[in-house]
C-alpha cells in the first residue's frame, strides 16, 4: 500500500516543480532575448532605424502611457476588441448550435464556415470602410467575423463530442429544452467550447489592431503605424510593446481561465 501512495503524493510536488523550471525557463529566455538586442542595438550591430534599444523602449513608454493620447488610443482599441469579441461570441454559439441541432446544415454550411476562416477577411475593409466611412465599424465588422467562426466551429464540435448517455438522462428526468441546454449540454460542452472562445478573443485582438495599423483614426494600432509612417522608431517600439504585453496578459487570464474550467467541470 505504501509503495503505491508514495509515488501518488509525490506527484502533485514534482509537477509543481516542473512548472516552477518551465517558468524559470521561460523568463531566462526572455533576459537573454533582451541583453542581446540591448546589445546587438548599442554596438551597432542593428541599425537603430530598425529596431531601439529595449532600454529606449521602455523609456518611451514611461513618457507615453501618462499622457492623454494614450489613454484615448488605448481605451478605443480596448473598446473595440471587446465589442468585436461580443459579437463574435453572441452570435458565434447559437451558430454552432444551430450547425449541430440540424446536422443536414452543418454538412453543408460548414465547407463555408472554414473557407471564411482560412480566408483574410482584411481584402473587405475597403468596402467597408466606403460604406460605414472612416470610423471603428469596419474594424469591428472584420475582427467579429474573426472571433465568430473559431467559436461557432468548436461549439459544433463540442456538442458532437457530448456522451450520449447525458442527452438520455436529460430525457429520462424530463427536463425542459431550457433545462437541457443549461444544465446539461453546456456544462459538459464547455470545456471543449472554450479554447474556441480563447482563440475568438485572440483573433479579435489580432484582427482589430492589423486594421487600426492599415488604416485608422485612432488606436493603439493606429499609432505604431503612424508613427513608422514618421520614421520615428522609438515611439513606434513603444507601441508594438504595449501590443505585446496585451497579448501576453490576455493569453494569461484566458489560459488560467480555461485550466480552472477544466479543472472544476472535467
Amino acid at each position: 500500500m505504501n509503495v503505491l501512495t508514495k509515488p501518488a503524493l509525490g506527484q502533485p510536488k514534482r509537477k509543481f516543480a516542473d512548472l516552477q523550471r518551465a517558468s524559470m525557463v521561460r523568463w531566462a529566455i526572455i533576459v537573454a532575448l533582451v541583453a542581446v538586442l540591448e546589445l546587438t542595438t548599442r554596438t551597432g550591430m542593428i541599425s537603430q532605424s530598425l529596431m531601439v534599444p529595449p532600454s529606449v523602449i521602455l523609456a518611451e513608454l514611461a513618457s507615453i502611457v501618462p499622457t492623454e493620447q494614450f489613454g484615448q488610443d488605448a481605451a478605443r482599441t480596448l473598446t473595440t476588441i471587446l465589442t468585436a469579441f461580443s459579437i463574435g461570441l453572441v452570435l458565434g454559439v447559437p451558430l454552432g448550435v444551430f450547425l449541430w441541432r440540424v446536422p443536414a446544415a452543418g454538412r453543408i454550411l460548414e465547407p463555408f464556415i472554414v473557407t471564411g476562416y482560412a480566408m483574410p477577411t482584411l481584402l473587405f475593409y475597403p468596402v467597408l470602410l466606403a460604406v460605414m466611412g472612416l470610423n471603428a465599424g469596419p474594424i469591428i465588422v472584420i475582427a467579429a467575423s474573426m472571433s465568430l467562426i473559431p467559436i461557432a466551429l468548436t461549439t459544433m464540435v463540442a456538442l458532437n463530442a457530448i456522451r450520449p448517455i447525458l442527452h438520455k438522462l436529460a430525457n429520462s428526468v424530463s427536463a425542459s429544452p431550457q433545462q437541457y441546454y443549461l444544465k446539461v449540454l453546456f456544462p459538459a460542452a464547455t470545456p471543449l467550447i472554450f479554447p474556441g472562445v480563447k482563440l475568438g478573443f485572440i483573433y479579435a485582438v489580432i484582427g482589430t489592431v492589423a486594421m487600426e495599423f492599415i488604416l485608422a483614426s485612432q488606436g493603439v494600432g493606429f499609432r505604431a503605424g503612424f508613427y513608422y509612417r514618421e520614421l520615428n522608431t522609438a515611439d513606434m517600439w513603444a507601441y508594438i510593446a504595449v501590443v505585446i504585453v496585451l497579448s501576453v496578459l490576455v493569453n494569461s487570464v484566458l489560459t488560467w481561465l480555461e485550466k480552472r474550467i477544466r479543472r472544476d467541470m472535467l
